[in-house]
């Protein structure tokens, strides 16, 4: 049986509860942000602030958007951890030639 987020099947891949918060934050990160609905009700996740936790805290950015009505809240991926800049270090460069 396929789960299905905004129209679309969940792939078998994503088969735990976190997975699949993974997926739908990283394939819908250019759309409309994701409500705490979205995830209770779609995905059948109720405890999904955990997941969300556990990805912040390996690095994940991933931003939360509060909203005008009570108890409705946003969320949607800014950045991945391999996606973060490298800093690159200074060189001291010499115009000797």
């Amino acid at each position: 049986m396929s789960v299905f987020f905004r129209g679309q099947p969940i792939p078998d891949y994503a088969k735990s509860k976190h997975e699949k918060v993974k997926y739908v934050l990283t394939r819908y990160r250019d759309a409309e942000p994701i409500s705490n609905g979205e995830f209770i009700y779609d995905l059948n996740f109720s405890r999904f602030g955990s997941s969300i936790h556990n990805l912040r805290r390996d690095g994940w950015d991933i931003v939360t958007l509060p909203s005008k009505k009570k108890g409705l809240c946003f969320y949607y991926l800014r950045s991945l951890p391999s996606e973060e800049e490298k800093q690159t270090q200074l060189r001291l460069v010499s115009n000797e030639s």
